[in-house]
Parts: C-alpha cells; structure tokens; sequence
C-alpha cells in the first residue's frame, strides 16, 4: 500500500505491522522449507510473537484509540492488522499463480493469520474471509488446492471462536457449492460437504431445513407428447451376436411373478416401455415435491406409475438370467465360478453412478435394464412410502406427545386412510423384497443399507418436529455423579448367599471322632475329575424325581441337583467333546455330550489334533517374504503336512478374481474393491498393500483366531507390509526367502509359464528387495529357497528354535539352515553381484 507510506497520508502502526508480517514471511520460509501445504506452521515457530506484535502497534496509540490502562482498542488493533494482512494478500494472489511453488507463501501467511487468531490478536474471521476471496479469484481447479488447504487445517482453525467464523464458513462453502456441478465434480461437492459436516457441531441449526422446504427447482423433463412410429428410424442398439434382439419373454415373466408371490393386479398392470415411459417419469416430480400426493388425484397417479413400474421390473428379472445364460454358451465366463460372476456385479454396482437422468425415449429400455438404475428409482419410491407412512393416524399419535412441536414438518391437516396405509406398507414391502432378490450377494446388504439410512432419516425428522431440541448433554454434577455411583455399586452387590455349584461337601470336618481327616482330604473322589458318563444316570434320576416327584421339598432338590449336574458335565465335556455343544438345542437336555461321536469325525479329530510336544516353544505368527516364484506357497504347504494341527495358513484378502485352480478361503479371500476398503477403514487389517493394482492385506481377526486354537500362524505378505506389521509392534517372526542367484529364479519363474513381462519386472526388482531385506538386520533370519526341501528343513530348524536371530538356541553360532558352506554374494544374470552381503551357513551375518 504505497498510499499509506505518504507524507502526512500514513496510518500509524500499518508500516510498522507490516513489516512485522514480512518478517514472520521470511521466518517461515525458514522454518518450512517445502512448497507444499503441509506441514502447518505452529506458535512455537515464532519467538514470543505477542510481544513483537505489541510493539510493532505501540506507535499507532493516540488518546482516543486507547483504553483505560493506555493499551491500543481491540477494534483499532484488529483494524491495522486486517489491512496489513488484506494488503500482503492482494499482492501475492495477484502476482503468484496458485500452482506455482512461490504460493506457499499464501499457505503461510494463513497459517500466521491463524495463530494471531487463536491468540486473540486478529478477528477470528479475518482467515475465512481472506478464504473466501481467493476461492472467488480460482477456477475450479485452484478452489480444488484451496480446499486442501482447509482440510489439512479444519481441526486447527474451527477449534477456537468458531462463533465468530461459522457464518463466513458457512457463506463460503454454500458459494462454492453454487459454481460446482453436481454431476461433473460430484467428488468435490462431497469433500465441501463433509468438511461443513465435520466443522459444524452436530446439534447446529444451519442445514436443518426446518420449514421442510423441498428442491423443486430439479425438474426432470422428458418427452411427454411422443406418439409411436413405427416407421420412423430408431436409435442403433447393441445387438446379440446373432443379430436379433429377443422380446422379453412375458409368459416366463409372468410365472416368474408369481411365482415370487406378485398379484394378479400387478401383473394386469404390466405396461410396454413405450406406455410406461411418460408414466414412470412423471413420478419424479412426486419424488421431488412429495407435497403433490396430498392431492387424492396425484395420489391415484402415483399409485399407479409405482404399481406399473414394479410389475414391469419384475420381468426384468427372467432376461438378465437368460442373458447370462448366453454368455455361458458362448465361453465368456464358462471357466468362472459363480462367486467370482457375484463379485463382478459388486464392482460393477459399486463404480456405477448417475448424476442426472437420461430421459430420451430411445434409452428408456435401457436404462430400465440397469440394476443400478432401478435401485436409484426405488429408494426414491421407498422414501416417498415412507412420507406416505408418516401421516398415518398411528404415526402423527406418536408426534403429538412432543412438548415443542414444529407445525411446518408436521402436516396436521393432512391424515392417510386405512386402505392407502395398507397399499404403502404392501408396497414397501414389495420393493424390498425385490431389492433383495435383484443379486444374490449384493442384494440384502444393499437392502439393510437402504433400511438404515431411512431409519436415520424417520429421526432425523423427529428431530425436526421437536423444533430442533439441543442434542448436547450437560455435565454431571459431582452430586449426580455420587448418586449413580452409589446405585450402580448396589445394583452389583450380590444379593444372594453363596453357593458353589457341585462342590463336593465338607461335612466330614465336623466328625470330632475320626481323626484322619487329611486321609479323607487324599481321597481319590475329592483329588480327580470325576468321568463324565457318571452324570448321566444320576441326571437321569434327577429328571425322573421332577417328572414324578415324591413331595415339594424332594423336587426342590432335585431340580437344584440337576443343575449342579450338568454344569459340571458340560466342564468335563468342554475338555474333549466341545463339538458336541453345537448338537444342544434345550439347556434342560444335555444327552447329546453323553452320545458317542462318530468313528469318522473322532478319526479326523485325531488327524487334525498334534500333541503338546508337537509345537514349538515360541508360538508367535510366522511371516515369510520373499521374491514371487521363489516357493513360498509351497513351503507352507509342506510346514502344514508334515506339521499336521501345528500351524495354519492365514488367506489373505486381495481385491482381484480368483485364477485358475484358486480357492476362495484356502488361496486367498477374493473381495472387491468396496468390501476391502470397508475392512480397511475398520482397522480391520493388520497390514494392506498395493501391488500393481491389486490390494493386499492380512485380516487381524483370522491371525487372532488361529493363535486362540494354540496353532501357529503362518501368512506370507511383501517386504512393506512386514514394515507396517514391525511398525505396530506385533509379536511375530519375520523370515526372509531368497535365491541363491537371479538365474535359479528366472528359472523357477519359466517352470510356471510367468509372462516375458512380468518375468523381467520381478528379476529387475530383485536387487532392490534383497538389499532392503538384508539391511539393518530386519528379518530374523534369511533362508535360500532353491531347494523346497532344504528351505523346509531350515525353516522348520528356525522356529522349532535351532536358529533363531543369528544364534543357535544352545548360545552358540547359529547352526547351518541352508545346507550348504558359506555362500558368497549372489550374483545376478550377468555374474555381477547383487546383494554384496555375506552369508555365514545361510544364516545373514
């Protein structure tokens, strides 16, 4: 601002601030030595900044600027610095694009006006409003880095006087929101959203809608005067590979509705596209302005595009089979099971998105073939059922017990009859269950999904209707607290005298004339587990005793004596019969752990079960790395049969089909791509990768589960995903498997018809991953896999405890795991060496 450094034209205290706000600048350029938007800068980076600040405002006091104790006025100082500030910024956003690396000095300069607004020493909006300006000045490829920056710092900047800020971020997003386009920048409008959702508290009034205004500005239009030529020329179709396009089968359609339990009247209201076109578009005008179905008319129409619209989805249904059937003919999947054919209609529902309707009648049939597309319209027609449901006499008695009632969501006036109410729920229930019979895998988690979301939207507007009552609750008093405390702690104290349940009596303490009371003490009945198949009679004669009691008392005992009976059977049972518990289905009869188990199952019991001297002292899970082709797979197999019940193998999960000759549960889990970041996003996963496209990972509940059995658990993973499960610290054995030349490998990898390409790609990679497993002592050991049969007998050497972290289990130098002398470096193809480390008896040195 040259203006301002004018003879007798200077505002006092600008120049001064300004040149403190430079300063800071060139601080952090300093301190922060990237381009990029993170990391932020904190109070610490700056030196007693309160102080600087005061003194560079001292000059700008005069009399009427100050207060009472001779400091500046909060309005004066907060003046200066949003003019400092306002003008720093106008200069930087007009000589520097935002892609340039010199913009970081915008990052900066936000990340001070921060600070100095957490500190109180600017207006708390001055940050947003500077925001707001430079969103104004971006296209929407520059708001796009805006808003990163706004992620990156939500947490920082709305910790502090967000009263002050909420309105301006509020402003700021809604203006965004109006230049963004919901179908071609869909992700960016979602990022807007949830950055307003995660500002705003939750109990925030902002975007609550109270007067339950709806969106009728989104009119769907389409052809509504098209009369049917069937001269004029059509729109050119994917064709089969015959060359003609079948009619759907109506008689097969028909039977399948009902079949499927559809009426007679649904049925007679099947409609050709070209009737149902106008009928089933003109329902989105009810979807959008649900106000519509108060009028009886538009009512009767609704209930009939739905009712049309449902009988011809149901003959849908027989053509997608038939379809699928023709694929199989012609070969295309005839090699793929049908879980994988599921998996792909996952992926294909999950990457399938339609922001707008396409309303041409050219592409009514098929988009109404889409199973993504009929899933949109239905969960429209279910949440306007539920509109429907809510004016209900039954439902509006539930609302009028609100004390606070907002009339505008409340519809007092309006009340659906008895018979309209049965047509709705008849219908909802009809769209569910076509929902959930649309994809044999998909379709009820979709359902419970759709289920869930209209649960929080009926209390959603509940929360409305009650005008909105603060969702905070106060804090407890320390009274209070007492108060439960005291109940809670009476609540848990046992009321009841106790009573072991079978133990055996101690009477005989109290007999003064036997003397050898220990010798009763030593008596085999009292030092050993009684057999289980001695409980059976006396249960037995408890039964009899209950049927057919002698008196009250007699039946009392009886009835307490069973129990005691059966608990200690079923603690017997547990040692050695716990199959038998999943036979149990009346507590009151326990036979079934009395019955004897099959000669079958107790053979394969005794295959699957290893004696205690069997495993290994140290159980933790065994994670092998190594280059792909090297054998891993085959050496777990080998460790589990010669092993057998010691260890288990852990799947893991990956987002790709199965190939040929893989098993789901036993290979790998094969999920798709939404499933697995569900899982990811649960902290489901002890480790997740991603190679080549393909995402890996390793359940932590499967790892779990074999170690509670007493087994060892044995997965293999890549030399990053051992990193993050070392970085979390879990108790595991890490197990290097190389080659002893890139030759040997190359050759493993032809024996497997390994593609030129990726064959290349793996040798070329294995430099790198020898040097990285070999550095810093990673891995508890390296094992050469040329040999199956020698990495077997080494592996099995290292986690028995011959070999563990170098050194023998005796203390000695760690005994030979590779079967072979000490081996040089290993040379690559061409002879040179690749890892140039030394091996001692196969063992890293």
């Amino acid at each position: 601002m040259p203006s301002l450094e004018m003879e007798n034209t200077v505002v006092p205290g600008v120049s001064a601030v300004g040149g403190l706000l430079e300063e800071l600048l060139q601080h952090a350029e300093t301190v922060k030595q990237t381009t990029s938007i993170e990391p932020a800068l904190s109070t610490s980076d700056f030196e007693d900044l309160p102080a600087r600040l005061a003194q560079a405002l001292a000059p700008a006091g005069s009399p009427e600027d100050t207060d009472e104790n001779g400091d500046l006025s909060k309005a004066r100082r907060f003046a200066i610095i949003e003019t400092v500030a306002r003008d720093r910024f106008s200069n930087l956003i007009a000589t520097t694009p935002i892609d340039s690396p010199e913009f970081v000095r915008v990052w900066n300069l936000f990340d001070i006006l921060s600070i100095l607004s957490d500190t109180g020493s600017c207006e708390p909006a001055l940050l947003f409003w500077l925001v707001e300006e430079l969103l104004d000045s971006q296209t929407i490829a520059g708001c796009r880095k805006v808003f990163d920056f706004l992620e990156s710092r939500r947490e920082k900047i709305t910790s502090k006087h967000f009263e002050q800020k909420k309105l301006v971020i509020l402003r700021t997003c809604n203006e965004l929101l109006r230049r963004l386009s919901r179908a071609e920048d869909t992700a960016f409008c979602g990022r807007v959203f949830i950055f307003m959702f995660q500002s705003f508290p939750l109990g925030d009034k902002s975007s609550v809608n109270l007067r339950g205004e709806y969106h009728v500005e989104n009119e769907t239009t389409f052809d509504q005067d098209f009369k049917k030529d069937e001269s004029a020329e059509k729109m050119d179709l994917d064709m089969p590979s015959n060359g003609v396009r079948e009619a759907p089968d109506t008689k097969a359609s028909s039977k399948t509705a009902d079949s499927d339990g559809k009426t007679g009247s649904q049925t007679a209201n099947r409609l050709d596209p070209d009737q149902l076109y106008p009928v089933f578009w003109s329902l989105q005008s009810m979807f959008s302005q649900p106000k519509k179905l108060f009028d009886p008319v538009h009512l009767a129409q609704f209930k009939a595009g739905i009712e049309a619209t449902m009988a011809t989805f149901s003959t849908i249904k027989p053509e997608a089979q038939k379809q699928k059937q023709e694929k199989d003919k012609q070969g295309e999947d005839t090699k793929r099971s049908p879980k994988e054919k599921a998996e792909d209609g996952d992926d294909e529902l999950a990457n399938t998105f339609n922001p707008k309707y396409l309303t041409s009648r050219d592409l009514f049939e098929l988009e109404i073939s889409d199973i993504s597309f009929r899933r949109n319209v239905l969960v429209q027609a279910l949440i306007a059922l539920d509109f429907l449901l809510s004016l209900t006499p039954k439902a509006k008695e539930k609302l009028s017990t609100t004390k606070v009632q907002n009339k505008s969501v409340m519809y007092s006036d309006q009340v659906l009859s008895d018979d309209d109410a049965k047509w709705a729920n008849d219908m909802k229930k009809t769209i569910g269950d076509y929902i959930r019979q649309g994809h044999p895998q998909e379709g009820p988690y979709f359902l419970r999904m759709v289920e869930s979301v209209l649960v929080r939207d009926k209390n959603w507007i509940r929360w409305k209707v009650e005008n909105c009552p603060s969702i905070e609750m106060p804090q407890v008093s320390p009274q209070q607290f007492n108060e439960a405390k005291a109940v809670a702690r009476k609540m848990a104290t046992n009321k009841r005298p106790y009573s072991a349940m079978g133990a055996l009596s101690l009477d005989f303490l109290t007999d003064e004339g036997d003397g050898d009371v220990m010798k009763k003490f030593r008596s085999e009945e009292r030092c050993e587990a009684p057999d289980l198949m001695s409980f059976r009679r006396k249960i037995a004669d408890d039964d009899f005793e209950i049927e057919m009691p002698t008196n009250n008392q007699t039946k009392a005992a009886a009835v307490e004596g069973k129990a005691s009976k059966s608990w200690r059977a079923l603690r017997i049972a547990s040692q050695h019969k716990l199959s038998s518990f999943d036979k149990i289905d009346n507590p009151e009869k326990i036979d079934a752990v009395f019955e004897e188990e099959p000669a079958e199952e107790l053979e394969e019991a005794q295959q699957t079960s290893a004696e205690a001297s069997d495993f290994p002292d140290d159980r933790r899970p065994v994670i092998l790395v190594g280059p792909s082709g090297i054998g891993k797979s085959s050496l777990i197999q080998m460790l589990l049969e010669k092993n057998v019940g010691v260890f288990e193998k852990v799947p893991a999960h990956v987002t790709r089909k199965a190939g040929p000759g893989e098993t789901d549960g036993q290979d790998y889990h094969f999920v798709d791509a939404q499933v697995f970041s569900m899982m990811r996003d649960g902290d489901q996963f002890l480790q997740y990768t991603d190679t080549e496209g393909v995402n890996y990972a390793t359940s932590r509940s499967l790892v779990d589960a074999v170690t509670e059995v007493g087994k060892v658990p044995i997965f293999v993973m890549d030399h990053e995903g051992a990193q993050q499960v070392k970085d979390l610290e879990y108790a595991a054995r890490y197990v290097f498997i190389k080659p002893s030349s890139a030759e040997i490998l190359e050759a493993r990898l032809k024996e497997k018809e390994t593609p030129s390409g990726k064959m290349e790609e793996i040798l070329q990679r294995l430099p790198d991953q020898l040097e990285t497993a070999i550095a810093g002592h990673f891995y508890d050991t390296v094992i050469i896999g040329d040999s199956v049969e020698e990495a077997y007998e080494s592996l099995r050497s290292f986690v028995y405890g011959a070999v563990a972290n170098g050194t023998a289990a005796n203390g000695e130098e760690a005994l030979q795991n590779t079967g072979g002398d000490t081996d040089e470096a290993m040379p690559d193809a061409s002879g040179t060496s690749i890892s140039g480390v030394k091996e001692t008896n196969g063992v890293e040195a």
